[in-house]
């Protein structure tokens, strides 16, 4: 999973988590307020009947005895014809309940405060009721209700509701729960709510309202989310994706990278760094690349003149032996022909002499020069030692090198040695050996060394073989 797809998945369910959460605690914070505002309605509307029903007779227990607490509710809300006042009010506040009995410890069960839009149909839904008959309510308001216990000013309970019957004195952890009830500014008793909150149907109705409105507006955040999360974290990623390109671009070789971030944020510190980086890599790549190349140019530098004179800068002895050696070897193995020739100035010493010695090292340069311009490029031509030159020529048989070091020798007497001085005259003598049989190329050389001596002995500027003394 690449880093991409882990960020976005971690902006997306941090997202859904959070909505998802905050969707939980506004349900649960708008159920604890709506309950607590049909418990405060309720409790209002218990309150006001009580306060009505000792106002009117006087006391509590006259109250009792001249009507039933639950009737005189009934009938006074039949009078009033409206909902007790509060922030939820409603028809059920007013309907009509069920006798509990005659009895003055009997129950008072107090319903869930109703609708406004219901007052009239539940006010005069229920037809009129004569002696004796029960009314009875709506079947959508036939729910348990809210239950109170009543107690008097010495905390003694007023209603035969469990666990209290008439009488009892109040419980230690009720005293902190229980209300006043007033009658002209002078508390006549004290009540509190008992059991749990039974919604009406519209109550119902309200709340699947609320939870239908709180599910799509979770569902439409989740969606923002989603949209959102993948939007932002691809423009987020894009930094880390470019990023991502470019270090493997480094590594497949491609050095010089520059990543665009705009943001200074973490990520746009890493581009930065990573730039600076790339131009540090190309910089040293570059000075590397530079060094070696020197390196290698003087590397070769060393090569050459570790196998070139340099003076002439043809090939020293040593160069010639090695490539001369292995020549020889590819002769007799494959019985191919191979010869090789060593050459001397005439009376070097005496141009030195004469002329002096930087007159010696140009004509030595001269010769050098000829000697590599009239060969192949497969012979290999080299300064054996002072003015001493040779020439190894692979493929080639004695005849074939005689005639080749003829032109040589030729040439060397022809060149306008005048130009360098007027009284200047520059021959080469030259002696060849083919024997490929003698075993090695220091062997072929002692014969061809002999052979120029012949030449020189024999009145110099010739060319000398094994099979003719003189040419």
């Amino acid at each position: 999973m690449s880093i991409r797809t882990k960020f976005i998945l971690a902006m997306l369910l941090t997202s859904l988590a959070s909505t998802v959460m905050v969707g939980a605690v506004a349900y649960s914070r708008l159920m604890r307020k709506f309950d607590d505002l049909v418990l405060q309605d309720a409790s209002r509307s218990f309150r006001l009947d009580v306060s009505a029903y000792i106002r009117t007779y006087g006391s509590w227990e006259q109250a009792q005895a001249q009507e039933n607490f639950g009737s005189f509710s009934r009938r006074r809300r039949e009078m009033l014809n409206m909902p007790p006042p509060g922030p939820i009010s409603g028809p059920e506040a007013d309907r009509p309940h069920p006798k509990p009995g005659n009895s003055p410890t009997a129950t008072m069960d107090v319903p869930v405060p109703p609708r406004p839009d219901m007052q009239n149909q539940d006010m005069h839904g229920q037809g009129m009721h004569g002696p004796g008959m029960q009314p009875q309510p709506p079947s959508h308001l036939r729910r348990p209700p809210f239950r109170f216990y009543l107690f008097d000013t010495q905390g003694r309970a007023l209603m035969n509701i469990p666990p209290y019957h008439p009488g009892q004195p109040m419980r230690a952890e009720e005293r902190e729960k229980v209300l006043p009830v007033e009658v002209d500014g002078r508390t006549v008793a004290y009540f509190s709510p008992q059991g749990q909150i039974n919604y009406s149907d519209m109550d119902f109705g309200y709340l699947s309202a609320m939870r239908e409105a709180l599910t799509y507006g979770v569902a439409a955040a989740a969606l923002l989310t989603l949209v959102l999360g993948w939007v932002f974290g691809n423009r987020l990623s894009g930094a880390l994706r470019r990023l991502t390109s470019a270090v493997e671009a480094v590594s497949d070789g491609e050095l010089k990278q520059h990543v665009v971030v705009k943001s200074r944020d973490e990520v746009g510190v890493l581009a930065a760094a990573f730039n600076r980086m790339s131009d540090e890599i190309v910089r040293s790549h570059t000075d590397l690349r530079e060094s070696h190349d020197q390196i290698r140019r003087q590397a070769e530098q060393l090569k050459e003149l570790s196998i070139r004179d340099a003076l002439t800068k043809l090939h020293n002895r040593r160069y010639f032996d090695e490539q001369a050696r292995q020549l020889l070897e590819m002769a007799v193995r494959y019985d191919h022909p191979f010869s090789v020739m060593i050459g001397d100035i005439d009376f070097f010493k005496k141009i030195n002499d004469k002329f002096s010695h930087a007159m010696g090292d140009a004509v030595l340069k001269q010769v050098a020069e000829i000697l590599r311009g009239s060969i192949r490029a497969s012979d290999i031509v080299a300064r054996y030692g002072g003015e001493e030159f040779v020439i190894a020529f692979p493929e080639t048989p004695l005849q074939q090198a005689a005639a080749v070091c003829e032109a040589l020798r030729v040439k060397i007497e022809e060149y306008p040695w005048h130009e360098l001085n007027p009284d200047l005259k520059v021959t080469m003598s030259m002696g060849l050996n083919a024997d490929i049989h003698l075993g090695s190329v220091d062997a072929m050389l002692t014969s061809a060394d002999g052979l120029l001596y012949y030449a020189k002995n024999a009145g110099r500027n010739r060319v000398c073989t094994k099979l003719e003394a003189t040419v």
